[in-house]
C-alpha cells in the first residue's frame, strides 16, 4: 500500500496577476488530500472516490487514449485561451484529473510495463473554493504513481509531473498551487517571461502573523471553475502598460516585505489587503454579495480579500482571508476554516 498526502493552500496575495509574471504568495493549510494505491496482478485500474460516491474500472489503454485527447485540447487552449477552448478540456468530470494523472504516467512507460492497481482518493479540501484541491490532488496522485512505477526524481521530476496534470484543470496554472502543496510552509513564486517558475520559502507565517490576526472563511463553491474565471478575465491584465496589473504587483510585493518583518504594523497589513481586494473587484471576480460582506468588515475596522480565482456570478467566491472584525454578523453564515497555517508539504509512505 502506498499512501501520499498533501495539504491545501490559500493564496494570500497575487492571484490572477501571477499568470502575467507577477509574484504570488501562498500558504499551505492543514486540510489534506489523501491517495492510497495498492497494486494487483490483473491489468484493470480500479478508482474509488468515496467523497463523491464514485467508483469505476478502466483498462490502461482507455486512460492513455483519454489523456492523448486532453493533451490536444490543452494545446489548442494554449494557442487560443478563451472560455470555449477551455470547455474542451472537460475539467468538470469527477474522475477527470484521476484519468489524466494515470494516463500521463502510462504514456511515459512502455505498454509492457503497465500494471493494474486500485486507487482511492479522499480529501478534506473544499473544491472550487480557492483551497488548491486540484493542486494537492495532482501532487498526491503523481507522488503515489511515481512510487508504484518506480519513477526516479532525476528522470521524472515530481513538480513537472504535477504541473502536467494541474494544467488540465486550470488551463495555464501559475504553478503556485501544486508547488505550495509539494513544499508546504509559506512560499513566494513567480513565472518569468520564458515560463521558468521560481519558488522561495518565506519565514513561516506563525512567527510573523499570529493565527489570531488572520482567519480563513469559506464563502462557498463558485459557480465557475478557476479555469473558466481565468479564461473570461485574463485579457483585462494584458498589455505592457496595464495599470491594474501594476497595482496588483505593487501590493503583492509590499505584502511579501511585510511578512518578512519581525513585527509588521497591523494597519499597514490591513491597507495592503484592502488595496488588493479593490484590484480584484476591478478585475471583475468578486460577486456583489461577497463585496458587500467585505465592505461590512472594512467598516468595522478590519480587512478582507478573496483568496483564489473568485467568481463571475452568484453569491459565493470560495476562500476569504479576514484580518480583524470577526464579530461582523454577516460572517457568521460562513464556515470558518480552523486549520493550521504554514504546515509541511507532501508526505508519502509505504506499508
Amino acid at each position: 500500500m502506498i499512501h501520499a498526502r498533501a495539504p491545501g493552500k490559500v493564496i494570500l496575495m497575487g492571484e490572477h496577476a501571477a499568470l502575467h509574471g507577477c509574484p504570488a504568495i501562498a500558504c499551505a493549510v492543514g486540510l489534506y488530500c489523501n491517495v492510497w494505491i495498492s497494486p494487483h496482478e490483473h491489468r484493470q485500474i480500479n478508482v474509488q472516490l468515496p467523497d463523491l460516491s464514485f467508483q469505476h474500472s478502466y483498462a490502461p489503454e482507455q486512460l492513455a487514449d483519454y489523456v492523448s485527447h486532453v493533451r490536444l485540447a490543452w494545446e489548442h487552449y494554449r494557442r487560443v485561451p478563451n472560455a470555449w477552448s477551455y470547455a474542451q478540456l472537460h475539467a468538470g468530470a469527477p474522475d477527470h484529473l484521476i484519468k489524466c494523472a494515470i494516463g500521463e504516467i502510462l504514456l511515459r512507460l512502455a505498454p509492457q510495463d503497465w500494471q493494474g492497481f486500485s486507487l482511492r482518493v479522499q480529501s478534506q479540501i473544499p473544491t472550487g473554493a480557492g483551497f488548491g484541491s486540484s493542486g494537492a490532488l495532482a501532487v498526491t496522485l503523481m507522488a503515489a504513481l511515481s512510487q508504484l512505477f518506480r519513477l526516479t526524481e532525476t528522470d521524472y521530476p515530481l513538480e513537472q509531473l504535477a504541473l502536467s496534470v494541474e494544467r488540465y484543470q486550470h488551463g495555464e496554472p501559475s504553478g503556485i498551487d501544486h508547488n505550495t502543496s509539494l513544499r508546504g510552509s509559506v512560499v513566494e513564486g513567480r513565472r518569468d517571461a520564458k515560463g521558468v517558475f521560481s519558488l522561495r520559502t518565506l519565514m513561516p507565517l506563525p512567527l510573523n502573523l499570529p493565527p489570531c490576526n488572520l482567519r480563513i472563511f469559506n464563502t462557498g463553491t463558485a459557480r465557475e471553475s478557476t479555469g473558466q474565471v481565468i479564461a473570461a478575465t485574463r485579457y483585462r491584465l494584458e498589455g505592457a502598460e496595464n495599470t491594474l496589473l501594476a497595482s496588483m504587483r505593487r501590493n503583492t510585493e509590499r505584502f511579501g516585505l511585510l511578512l518578512q518583518q519581525s513585527r509588521p504594523m497591523p494597519e499597514t497589513l490591513r491597507a495592503v489587503i484592502r488595496d488588493y481586494q479593490a484590484d480584484l473587484e476591478k478585475l471583475g471576480v468578486v460577486p456583489a454579495a461577497v463585496a458587500r460582506l467585505i465592505r461590512a468588515i472594512e467598516n468595522a475596522g478590519g480587512a478582507a480579500k478573496i483568496c483564489g480565482a473568485g467568481a463571475l456570478t452568484g453569491d459565493q467566491a470560495g476562500a476569504l482571508l479576514v484580518m480583524g472584525a470577526e464579530d461582523v454578523p454577516a460572517l457568521s453564515r460562513y464556515q470558518r476554516i480552523d486549520a493550521p497555517f504554514a504546515v509541511t508539504g507532501l508526505e508519502i509512505e509505504t506499508s
